[in-house]
């Protein structure tokens, strides 16, 4: 008897690649918790600083240098965040470092 090796049909295989790829790309697309975006906007706005043009405050923080292992010793990133993404899944994102180097100007004298 001779066994029948049975391929793929060009259509069920692109179906197949797609499918694939679609669930590549909603692994890859882990969202900050909300209130943790929350909070970190209003320490922004609390303490009068932004956000450099390096990493996205507006939108999802936890991209880019959040996330790739950028080190944020680096001055081109003041303010900085660094994010773990491997909750629930890899689909949520939590701050676990946030780094600001501010300069102050302050009066401490005493009222009496």
């Amino acid at each position: 008897m001779k066994s029948k090796m049975t391929l793929l049909s060009p259509s069920v295989f692109a179906i197949f690649l797609c499918f694939s790829c679609l669930i590549k790309r909603s692994q890859a697309q882990a969202t900050t918790d909300p209130s943790e975006v929350r909070v970190l906007n209003s320490i922004f706005q609390k303490w009068n600083i932004t956000a450099g043009p390096l990493w996205n405050i507006s939108g999802e923080p936890c991209s880019g240098a959040a996330i790739n292992d950028t080190s944020i010793d680096d001055w081109a990133f003041n303010p900085a965040i660094i994010c773990n993404c491997d909750f629930e899944n890899g689909s949520t994102c939590h701050i676990t470092y946030l780094c600001v180097s501010l300069s102050l100007s302050l009066s401490l004298s005493r009222t009496r």
